[in-house]
């Protein structure tokens, strides 16, 4: 942009500023009686920016600014920068745009380059995998024998052999009745006791008659509480990761697999920090096939954004990893020093901290994460 055009522009925005802030109630800025227009750069990030194919712009980030803008009787264009961050925060920096908005986190790095209007959604990254279900009776029984469960059961059966011979110990010459006193039928009578004691079933066929095994039976009867309890963590656990074939559970099986991560977004910095080296791509789409057809494990994106593309295009082959990373902040990103950073505060505030926000958060994330992301529940 020539400076001319640039200081036009800024000498526009100062008189919104004028008329916003200390003009007088009726008059009318440039921007209101068609004298001036704002730039404001954009790009498709669904659900914050969205484009219907008749070009009418839409989303949450799209409704905020909107509103913002009849807030301050300002009149504005949107700039598209075709799914490329890089180049829209470029274009901010080199005072190319007024504004930009989409979703767009505010980093250390990017607050060196331009300034950030207050933030008005807080989101973190997220770890997309390939989920790929087991099919059939035989599969599920597969995706419940994996080696996490199998060495679970060991353990629980060791535990009710270990309890079942004590007992047996305990009882042996005083309950003969009821705990056979021959090693191997008295282990079994042991077992069996510890068993149904476990489970809480108690049939009463073998009980305790000495006060040693009475406290052995009652110390039994808390600590099986926590086993039943650790043995169904056990087996859903199973059962979930068994219908994962990448074996990614988490941020720390990061780096030993393949992680895809656009470049420019905050995914790609907090890798960085992790000392991890991804693969780039310049949008997400590309990132996203790419998972799909199982060039990566793994994708770091924005767990929202990640969220609502899995649902809205059906990749039913796609899942998000229970875990959050990086959590930061959206801000609307302005030039250094921009004359209407201020106003754009107020009004934003005025917006967000309004009675309709939530809705209109909702109606674009869920209510799931309506709360979490305005911190007003």
């Amino acid at each position: 942009m020539k400076p001319a055009a640039a200081m036009l522009r800024r000498l526009a925005a100062l008189a919104v500023i004028g008329c916003v802030s200390g003009g007088p109630a009726n008059s009318e800025t440039p921007a209101s009686n068609g004298s001036a227009k704002l730039v404001v750069g954009t790009m498709r990030v669904p659900p914050f920016v969205l484009r219907s194919d008749d070009g009418k712009w839409g989303g949450l980030s799209i409704d905020l600014w909107n509103q913002i803008a009849a807030e301050l009787k300002m009149q504005f264009e949107f700039r598209e920068y075709d799914y490329n961050f890089s180049g829209l925060l470029d274009a901010v920096e080199r005072h190319q745009v007024d504004a930009a908005i989409a979703a767009i986190p505010v980093t250390v790095e990017g607050e060196t380059r331009f300034d950030y209007s207050h933030p008005y959604f807080a989101a973190g990254l997220g770890i997309a995998v390939r989920a790929e279900p087991q099919r059939g009776v035989l599969g599920t029984l597969t995706g419940f024998l994996s080696y996490q469960l199998l060495a679970s059961i060991a353990a629980l059966f060791g535990i009710l052999l270990f309890v079942g011979t004590f007992i047996w110990l305990l009882e042996r010459r005083h309950n003969a009745q009821h705990f056979d006193p021959r090693p191997l039928q008295g282990v079994a009578d042991g077992v069996w006791w510890a068993a149904v004691t476990m489970t809480t079933t108690g049939f009463g066929d073998k009980v305790p008659v000495s006060w040693r095994g009475r406290l052995l039976a009652l110390l039994w009867m808390f600590a099986s509480i926590f086993c039943i309890a650790f043995f169904s963590a056990t087996l859903a656990s199973s059962f979930v990761v068994g219908r994962l074939k990448t074996g990614i559970s988490g941020p720390d099986d990061l780096p030993r697999v393949r992680v895809a991560v656009v470049s420019g977004t905050a995914g790609e910095q907090w890798l960085g920090a992790q000392r991890l080296s991804p693969r780039s791509f310049p949008f997400v789409i590309q990132a996203s096939k790419a998972l799909q057809r199982g060039d990566v494990d793994a994708l770091i994106y924005e767990r929202s954004i990640l969220g609502y593309m899995i649902q809205e295009y059906g990749w039913r082959d796609l899942q998000i990893l229970p875990h959050t990373l990086a959590m930061h902040d959206y801000a609307i990103a302005l030039p250094t020093d921009s004359p209407i950073k201020e106003p754009i505060n107020r009004a934003l505030l005025k917006v967000v901290y309004g009675p309709d926000w939530k809705e209109v958060v909702q109606r674009y994330v869920g209510a799931t994460n309506a709360a979490a992301a305005t911190g007003n529940p």
